[in-house]
């Protein structure tokens, strides 16, 4: 029950109560008033019609008396009158039938009329001739005294109305800043630090207000210094110093697990970009000059691959730079290398000691990072030899296994040709979700969400493999056991059609079940489109339905969106984790991270676990779920 609704309660309470007790009193008094009316009248009556019957009374003249007696009592409120001798002998007597009075039975029994009878002595002159008695009619006080009584309840319930009113309307205006305190602090549950700016006046809401506002700082503060410390050990772990791009070991990791991760392998290209005469820049106008060219040349690199979505961009060594390219399409995407080698080419017309080297290879399922790196060394030379400056390789193909299109996707999606295997999020003992894989089936061949995603990314068949995936889990029944994590595709988040159709699935879900979904997108639709994720994440949040991000980490932009975002749990890309083990700047920064996600009630998950000493080096750093070989394999979903 609500402070105000206990509130009004007591004052219903103390209202009725002092209405009780002044009702009881004041129909009490109002009832012996009336008793002591009627008795006064028929005194009064009793009193004058004795000294009018004193001659008619000492005659005995009956036909004198009955029209006196009969004129007082057709005035009404009399119930009895009689007119006797000394000898107590009836001479004249006058009787009122029954009223019918308007007042209830139970009314009249409860006020209990005394039937009290007054006389007079009739004398004449020093002699006593006889005597007249009177008896008021009490059905007369009885109706005053009941419409009296109900205008009197009538009165108090119009005043225990406006009290009420008055009161509800001065606790809400009294209590407004504790309402506000309290969406400030659910707001701090929904990780946003609002301070209240409206200070009550009232001492001991101004002092809650204050403290309030005292602590929303706080924690904001906490929560700022934890980011900023995690990012600058995200900086040193990840980026290089100079052009804030991502370092050789970044670069080599990101490699390393792409090409070794069957699941989540995306077919695509390497390109190393070699910066030649950095050294007699900085021999003949110095380091800070120097470091403008590399500067200049990573602004390019980043500026026109920022375009595409699935670049991992880094600075390697001293002059080199190199790009893993997500892409399907050979053609577009030497046409791209095309367009940016024209454009480092022309950047570096403004430094003459400088050329600038462009080489292009494609990369294979299970590759070595070793091999890939000797073939595009390899091309680079090559390079050198071109009139451009830009080779690819003589081998270099199109990334598909077999003819894969959105006409062949769209077919296996139709015909329910497509496989579901479940891979469990585990503590090692707790399971905290099952996180669901999709594979197509293309003339008997399964074919993995890495290499048939890109081709349907952006647009509506991306969406509708989403809705599939939903309806065939819902058709197992699997929510009823267990919970499953779905990884939604950017189309399905942005696209205001495609995230009604899908929000209204999920709302015909029971709620037991709804308990059950994880609902999860990549990074890269946070960073950018974080307005519509942000309406995404708003509504799956009011159906009661848990929230990730995935991929987290593998890109260099402020991770802001934690506290803005209603988030269940983070999974952090698994190359991060390659050589946990053995680096401890990473071992500082994930520990952190994890510490600043615990502030914020965030679930971080360990992806891509493949050995016992990363699981190991991990829960030494108190991260509790892990995902990966190592802890479980893929199981398909019957």
């Amino acid at each position: 029950m609500s402070l105000t609704k206990k509130v009004v309660s007591v004052v219903l309470g103390l209202f009725i109560i002092v209405f009780v007790v002044t009702y009881l009193i004041t129909i009490n008094n109002s009832r012996q008033f009336f008793i002591e009316q009627m008795n006064s009248n028929a005194q009064d009556t009793a009193t004058s019609l004795g000294l009018s019957l004193s001659n008619a009374l000492q005659e005995k003249d009956k036909a004198l008396m009955l029209p006196m007696v009969e004129a007082v009592f057709d005035r009404g409120y009399f119930s009895m009158i009689e007119v006797r001798d000394m000898r107590g002998k009836l001479l004249v007597s006058r009787y009122a039938p029954r009223r019918q009075s308007i007042a209830p039975e139970w009314f009249i029994e409860w006020t209990q009329w005394p039937s009290s009878v007054q006389s007079s002595l009739v004398m004449n002159g020093w002699n006593q001739v006889g005597e007249v008695l009177v008896t008021s009619d009490s059905s007369y006080a009885s109706d005053a005294l009941w419409s009296y009584a109900r205008s009197l309840v009538y009165l108090y319930l119009v005043f225990a109305g406006i009290a009420l009113i008055v009161t509800v309307l001065f606790l809400r205006w009294l209590l407004r800043p504790l309402k506000r305190v309290t969406k400030q602090a659910e707001a701090i549950c929904q990780r946003e630090f609002p301070v209240e700016t409206t200070i009550p006046k009232t001492t001991e809401l101004k002092h809650l207000t204050l403290a309030m506002n005292q602590m929303v700082n706080h924690i904001k503060m906490l929560f700022q210094e934890q980011m900023q410390q995690m990012e600058v050990l995200r900086h040193q772990a990840f980026q290089d110093g100079l052009t804030n791009l991502g370092n050789h070991r970044y670069f080599h990791q990101q490699l390393s697990v792409l090409l070794g991760n069957e699941e989540e392998f995306t077919p695509g290209f390497v390109v190393l970009i070699n910066i030649e005469g950095l050294e007699q820049v900085n021999q003949k106008q110095g380091f800070q000059q120097g470091d403008q060219v590399l500067l200049t040349v990573a602004r390019l690199c980043s500026n026109f691959w920022s375009r595409l979505s699935n670049v991992s961009l880094a600075r390697i060594s001293g002059s080199n730079f190199a790009l893993i390219v997500k892409e399907i399409s050979l053609g577009r995407f030497l046409n791209q290398c095309e367009e940016f080698n024209s454009g480092l080419q022309q950047a570096l017309k403004f430094y003459p000691e400088c050329q600038g080297f462009v080489a292009a290879t494609s990369y294979y399922l299970h590759q070595t990072v070793k091999a890939l790196l000797e073939e595009a060394d390899q091309i680079l030379l090559q390079a050198r030899t071109k009139e451009n400056l830009f080779a690819y390789s003589a081998s270099i193909r199109e990334n598909e296994l077999i003819s894969l299109d959105k006409d062949a996707i769209g077919a296996a999606l139709e015909n329910g040709s497509f496989n579901v295997y479940l891979q469990e999020v585990t503590d090692g003992e707790n399971v905290f979700h099952n996180e669901l894989f999709l594979r197509i089936k293309i003339n008997n061949i399964e074919v993995r969400g890495g290499r048939f995603l890109p081709i349907v990314d952006n647009s509506e068949m991306a969406a509708e493999i989403d809705t599939a995936v939903l309806k065939k889990l819902i058709d197992s029944q699997l929510l009823r056991d267990k919970p499953v994590a779905l990884n939604l595709t950017a189309f399905t988040v942005i696209d205001p059609q495609a995230r009604n159709k899908y929000l209204k699935l999920l709302e015909a879900i029971p709620a037991a079940e709804k308990n059950n979904i994880h609902l999860e997108f990549n990074e890269t639709v946070v960073l950018n489109h974080f307005v519509e994720a942000i309406h995404f994440t708003k509504a799956v949040q009011k159906l009661g339905i848990h929230l990730g991000v995935d991929q987290v980490g593998i890109h260099f932009s402020p991770m802001h969106y934690l506290n803005q975002l209603p988030l269940d749990y983070l999974k952090v890309h698994g190359s991060l984790f390659h050589d946990i083990d053995e680096n401890q700047t990473r071992q500082f920064f994930f520990y952190y991270f994890n510490e600043m996600a615990k502030t914020l009630n965030i679930q971080v998950v360990a992806t891509q676990i493949e050995t016992e000493k990363q699981w190991e080096t991990l829960k030494s750093l108190k991260l509790r779920w892990g995902q990966g070989k190592f802890l479980g394999n893929l199981e398909k979903l019957e």
